[in-house]
């Protein structure tokens, strides 16, 4: 039995091991590529076998039995292929590369076997038995080359194979999570292992100091208001003096007056210059803080900068694999993989970049046949190259030759989903048809599988790209590929911002997505088909309040400006411009994170802390831009009549996080909402007024979501009045009760998804 200072030590060896376990798996399989691929050097073999054999004595050092186990039979494969007695087929490198997806798996869920590696195991033996199984049906695998005793002649058995179990089928997606991770390891750099947790928390640190440098700029500006406040008072004082001199009235004050009046100006001179000196010196500082903060974000940053290469290098193997699945011979090929990025930027970047090299393999890539009933050559190409385009940002372009993107097969599918109608869809210029693929739900491929056909990925890309503050745009010809470009950041937590006050509040939009800063007449806004825009650079755009589109109160009294600042802002070929009170000026920005509980709202994407202190959200520009074009918004043109006023949602919930979290929900999906912080107050408030809805906690003081619902249905009034609940008890009987009382749904909280509960109050609407 180990002590508990054993089995700490232990599974401070685990975790070591796994890191090690990734690199030397990642050894592996690019050497298989690269030996299925055909004379590579001699070094690659010889890579492969140390890394097979340094697992093995790894995971013997941490008790491993199962991962050792399959890496001693793995590790004789290797030797065999190393002394040239055996050479894999392709069929072959596929059974070595799924024994390497299966110990993925093995060090993913800590040395466990499932049975997978039992099987690999046993598939790996039959290869190095000698004879073949009677009644084989599988194509042959292996080749083994032994010499004829006495001879001198060289016979070549052909090996044959069962075919494989269930359970080590081809699947690419087995220990695939720690083969993508980076690796490696260079022997002529030392170095040390630490916690991404720690340098996350290392860089976050470095970054907060940048409001620092926000903070000095706003002391710098308010010193220099001071300043310039008393060099007007030094200047009033200094004329009245001289006019009291003139009209000889300084001569009749009293001595004592006189003296406070020159000793006043003095001091108050006295007090201009230490003002000026302390703006020199705060100006002074603010250079130096701001270069020292500069280098300090740089150095932290390089920590957790990783070359691209640690994404791509997990490709090829991704492409092999599908191309297999497929039929199809793809030849993979990466450049640019030195260009470092924020590893949080590769690690979000990953699924979209999978996904797009999944779609080129499936819809792009045609078959071999195909290829060559077209005369192309009958090997498929997918590239991918990453390049710095500017400071601060990358660019990535996949690429393939397939057969395209067919556009009029995407404008057919916007009619048939009913997202477009036909006069609308046969409008669309050829980019902007292109540009359909990213909508949810639509898809040329005429069939469902589990690579695609749903109509859902591309949608996710576009959507996983802009959550990184980035921007995706393709290309396509017809029978000859089709190009995706994407364009992000170097680092994703800091950026550049315009800052934008409206209806008293302030909020910033990322710059990368703002199009054009302008200030716009209103007699300038025409309105097209029901919406009113305003001409850009010579172009149309879409014309909304961005206090209306997140649902802010609108203050009374305000007089109509005949200017109005607008922002231009958008994410691919999609742009609108937003009406504001004002555009203050586009600073460095933290992005911080809103939490938890509030992980993902409508129209924000996070928070930043400005140098005076306070708090303003950041705009996500891709969901603003959506709820721009869905939403109704009132006239900019001229004053009008109210709009119908939105529905009145009133929440019940005693607890206040719960309560201001389901408010912002509602809020900013165009709701009036009132709040209730238990059953009593809720069912007074439903008898002072209006309420199209009512969403209601169960566990309440006083009287609780069961008794306030059966005491709305007991009201003839409000019989008919939708109810939902929201609450953490889950059981069956609790449902039951709901459901006894009249409730007309029940969510739990546990499984809360607010783009649900919006969807059940618009069909109880």
């Amino acid at each position: 039995m180990m002590n508990l200072t054993e089995k700490e030590f232990l599974e401070e060896l685990r975790h070591d091991f796994i890191l090690e376990a990734e690199e030397y798996l990642q050894t592996i399989a690019a050497g298989l590529l690269d030996l299925e691929r055909g004379d590579p050097p001699p070094r690659v073999m010889e890579e492969v076998f140390r890394a097979a054999h340094s697992l093995k004595g790894a995971a013997q050092a941490v008790r491993m039995p199962a991962i050792s186990g399959l890496c001693q039979v793995l590790e004789s494969v290797f030797s065999a292929m190393k002394k040239g007695v055996l050479h894999p087929s392709p069929e072959g490198f596929d059974i070595l590369q799924r024994s390497v997806d299966t110990l993925a798996a093995m060090v993913a869920a800590g040395g466990e076997d499932d049975g997978r590696g039992a099987e690999a195991g046993k598939a790996l033996e039959i290869i190095l038995t000698d004879e073949a199984p009677s009644g084989s049906v599988f194509p042959p695998v292996f080749s083994r080359r032994k010499e004829t005793a006495g001879a001198g002649t060289t016979e070549t058995v052909e090996k044959k194979m069962e075919p494989l179990p269930a359970s080590f089928s081809a699947s690419e997606d087995h220990g695939r999570e720690g083969q993508e991770r980076s690796a490696g390891r260079s022997a002529s750099r030392e170095t040390v292992r630490i916690g991404t947790d720690k340098l996350d928390g290392l860089l976050l640190r470095a970054e907060e100091m940048i409001s620092l440098n926000q903070v000095l700029d706003v002391r710098l500006g308010e010193m220099r208001d001071l300043r310039h406040l008393l060099s007007e008072w030094l200047g009033e004082w200094r004329r009245t003096e001289n006019v009291l001199k003139k009209t000889g009235e300084y001569k009749q004050l009293p001595s004592r007056a006189a003296e406070f009046f020159t000793a006043g100006r003095d001091r108050l001179r006295e007090a201009w210059e230490r003002a000026a000196a302390m703006e020199r010196s705060l100006a002074d500082n603010g250079r130096t803080s701001g270069g020292l903060v500069a280098d300090l974000l740089d150095e932290a940053r390089s920590v957790l900068m990783l070359p691209f290469s640690s994404l791509l290098q997990g490709f090829p193997k991704i492409v092999r694999d599908l191309a297999r699945g497929l039929l199809k011979d793809v030849e993979f090929s990466a450049e640019g993989g030195d260009v470092e990025v924020d590893k949080r930027i590769l690690e979000g970047l990953k699924d979209p970049l999978v996904h797009l090299v999944r779609n080129a393999l499936d819809h792009g890539i045609e078959r071999t046949e195909e290829r060559r009933a077209a005369g192309k050559p009958e090997k498929g190409r997918v590239s991918l190259a990453v390049s710095s385009v500017e400071r601060g940002r990358v660019e990535i372009v996949l690429s393939d030759d397939g057969k395209g993107i067919d556009s009029e097969r995407l404008r057919e599918s916007a009619v048939a989903s009913g997202f477009l109608k036909a006069e609308e869809a046969g409008a669309l210029s050829g980019e902007e048809a292109l540009m359909l693929i990213f909508q949810s739900g639509l898809s040329t491929s005429p069939v469902i599988t589990d690579i695609s056909g749903r109509g859902l990925g591309m949608a996710i890309v576009r959507e996983g790209v802009e959550k990184l503050g980035g921007k995706i745009s393709l290309s396509s010809l017809p029978g000859k590929g089709t190009r995706f470009t994407i364009s992000l950041p170097v680092t994703l937590a800091t950026f550049r911002g315009v800052l934008v006050r409206e209806w008293g509040h302030q909020f910033v939009i990322p710059t990368a997505c703002v199009r054009r800063a302008a200030r716009v007449l209103r007699s300038d806004i025409r309105t097209v088909e029901n919406r009113e825009t305003v001409s850009l650079d010579g172009t149309p755009h879409a014309l909304v309040r961005l206090g209306t589109v997140l649902g802010l109160a609108e203050p009374s009294g305000g007089a109509e400006k005949d200017i109005l600042p607008v922002v231009a802002a958008g994410t691919g070929e999609t742009c609108v411009a937003f009406a504001v009170d004002g555009v203050v000026n586009e600073q460095e920005v933290l992005l911080k994170p809103l939490g938890g509980i509030l992980k993902r709202v409508r129209n924000v994407g996070g928070v930043t802390v400005l140098g005076s202190g306070k708090v303003v959200p950041v705009l996500h520009c891709g969901d603003l831009v959506k709820s721009a074009l869905k939403g109704t918004v009132r006239s900019l043109s001229a004053p009008g009549e109210a709009g119908e006023a939105p529905p009145a949602i009133l929440v019940a919930e005693d607890s206040i996080t719960s309560r201001a979290l389901l408010k912002n929900i509602l809020t900013a999906a165009g709701y009036a909402v009132h709040t209730a912080a238990d059953g009593q107050e809720a069912w007074e408030t439903l008898s002072r007024g209006e309420i199209s809805l009512v969403v209601s906690d169960v566990e309440m003081p006083g009287m609780n979501g069961f008794e306030l619902t059966s005491k709305i249905r007991s009201e003839e009034r409000l019989s008919d009045l939708p109810v939902i609940l929201v609450t953490s008890l889950e059981s069956a009987e609790d449902r039951e009760r709901g459901v006894v009382a009249g409730a007309d749904a029940y969510i739990v909280k546990s499984g809360f998804d607010q783009g649900a509960l919006l969807d059940v109050i618009r069909r109880l609407l």
